[in-house]
């Protein structure tokens, strides 16, 4: 009885044991390999949400920047002295639409720059790589002494937002006059006296990243609005 009682506490674990534990450490350890590889997604998601607010702060504060030096330095400030084709004096904004802006100003304390906002749909991209647009590209350029502003040549595109959703019920620009009413934009403003009211500029920018968020099963999209008053105009 001794031996039999003896034999039977040194039993070990049955087959039928063995697989249930093994199952159950099957299903923590997936468990826990599912929400690593959830996390790792999740970092991917925001990582790219992260790029894509950096790139459209950076570009914002660069227009808000633009507009509050567009115009300046205007006509009055030389006395009338030089008319608005010469490199001395700022047209401020001279052309504006839902898509594009054309301006002029002493930017960044170098002289009068003719500075161009324009939306590139990216037909035709010649490459190399992948095509980055649409985009919402900004150009600068020295303004040349004597010619009009809107014979003005722009300069090469230096800085840009990439994959831009243009969105039908939000245009890229609008105009606001003195007293915060828009001003319509579907069509191109150059009359002078209608850019004179002109007061404040708004801009909204949406990119979308190139991965999907796999939680939404969507496409990951950021967009930012800045606004700016023209204190020269």
């Amino acid at each position: 009885m001794k031996t039999n009682r003896k034999q039977a506490s040194q039993r070990g674990f049955t087959l039928i044991e063995l697989l249930m534990v093994v199952f159950l450490l099957s299903i923590v350890v997936g468990a826990v390999f599912s929400q690593i590889e959830r996390a790792q997604v999740r970092y991917k998601v925001e990582d790219q949400k992260v790029d894509l607010t950096q790139q459209e702060r950076e570009f914002i504060d660069q227009f808000t920047r633009d507009l509050h030096q567009s115009g300046y330095p205007s006509v009055a400030v030389f006395g009338g002295q030089f008319g608005l084709n010469s490199s001395q004096v700022a047209a401020g904004i001279w052309s504006i639409s839902s898509t594009d802006l054309h301006m002029e100003g002493n930017m960044d304390g170098s002289g009068v720059q003719t500075v161009e906002y324009s939306y590139f749909d990216g037909a035709g991209w010649p490459g190399p790589g992948p095509n980055p647009c649409p985009c919402l590209r900004r150009s600068a350029a020295p303004k040349v002494d004597g010619i009009a502003p809107a014979a003005q040549v722009p300069g090469t595109a230096f800085s840009q937002v990439q994959n831009v959703v243009p969105l039908a019920t939000q245009p890229i620009f609008a105009a606001y006059d003195a007293n915060g009413i828009p001003i319509d934009l579907t069509a191109t403003i150059t009359d002078p006296v209608k850019l004179a009211t002109i007061k404040s500029v708004q801009i909204t920018v949406t990119t979308q990243g190139l991965a999907k968020d796999s939680d939404i099963h969507n496409t990951i999209q950021v967009s930012m609005t800045g606004m700016a008053r023209l204190v020269n105009n």
